[in-house]
């Protein structure tokens, strides 16, 4: 029985942790600051390279001026989490795609595939990023080709106006 119980809560830990890496991309994708926040301990560090290094709120920030100008898509793949208790680590592959300047002659399209190195804690809210570290292990990048959009389908967009706010009325938490 007690492996059992063991089995379930690694699992259930399991669970919390996806959900927390998934809702780091919905918040960075819908620039959903108030969840972007909430994903993170307190005391949390964020690295992005050169490109950003500090706090996880000073993160948000610099991501809600960032992102509004741009359309992104951040697709969590192969996840890997190491639980001791009330600390895990975990590796998970991304490719982000981002149009960067949408809507003027010089929009380009941004890939990059890359790996997020993470130490979470349990805290009594549940799981958060203590640490998040960005590895990219390539990039492309092109001029931004404007294909046909699909006659009738909503558009994404940014939090609260994305479809998916009023979809999901009873909230998204990771």
């Amino acid at each position: 029985m007690t492996d059992d119980l063991a089995l379930l809560r690694e699992t259930a830990d399991q669970i919390a942790l996806s959900r927390l890496v998934d809702a780091y991309a919905r918040a960075v994708d819908r620039c959903d600051l108030a969840l972007l926040r909430s994903l993170y301990a307190d005391d949390a560090v964020h690295d992005h390279g050169t490109m950003f290094r500090g706090s996880a709120d000073a993160f948000a920030d610099y991501i809600g001026k960032m992102m509004r100008g741009m359309v992104s898509h951040h697709f969590m793949g192969n996840r890997l989490f190491a639980i001791d208790g009330d600390v895990a680590t975990g590796e998970t592959y991304a490719i982000n795609s981002h149009v960067l300047d949408p809507g003027t002659p010089e929009a380009r399209d941004y890939i990059a595939g890359g790996r997020y190195l993470d130490r979470f804690r349990r805290t009594s809210a549940g799981w958060r990023i203590a640490h998040r570290t960005r590895v990219i292990d390539w990039t492309h990048e092109r001029p931004h080709q404007s294909g046909a959009t699909a006659a009738g389908l909503a558009a994404g967009g940014k939090c609260p106006d994305d479809p998916s706010y009023a979809f999901l009325s009873a909230g998204f938490r990771a």
